[in-house]
């Protein structure tokens, strides 16, 4: 069974503008150190969003490093709004990876509406990055 060998939590509490239908960077890790050559990293996050007008469905992913161009790991499932647009909702997305031969690993969350005609309003968000080894 792994064991965790190190953990990175990061959360903030101020809102963030979801541009319509533009996947938006909502919070990042902050790097973490790996101790090993070869690890598997897990990786959580969750948002609360109020979706914005004519939002249907919203799309949670875990990306490697800052930005939304970085690699998408893990699924991208979109999932149906719960509720009526403009509604707060959260959004939880889970991975798994194996890394070899880095020193540190970081990781993004990023959300994306789909058919939103209005901005949406990210409240908070939460990763955490666990490092496993053994």
């Amino acid at each position: 069974m792994p064991e965790l060998e190190e953990k990175a939590v990061n959360y903030r509490s101020d809102d963030i503008a979801l541009a319509t239908t533009t996947e938006t960077l909502v919070i990042s890790s902050g790097p973490v150190k790996v101790q090993r050559a070869t690890c598997l990293v897990h990786i959580r996050a969750w948002a609360v969003l109020t979706t914005g007008a004519a939002t249907t469905t919203v799309t949670p992913r875990i990306r490697r490093g800052t930005a939304v161009t970085g690699t998408a790991v893990g699924q991208a499932n979109t999932e149906n709004v719960k509720a009526a647009a403009g509604s707060s909702e959260p959004f939880v997305v889970e991975a798994i990876e194996q890394r070899e031969n880095v020193d540190t690993v970081e990781y993004s969350l990023t959300l994306q509406q789909v058919s939103a005609t209005g901005n949406g309003n990210i409240e908070a968000a939460a990763i955490e990055v666990e490092i496993l080894g053994g």
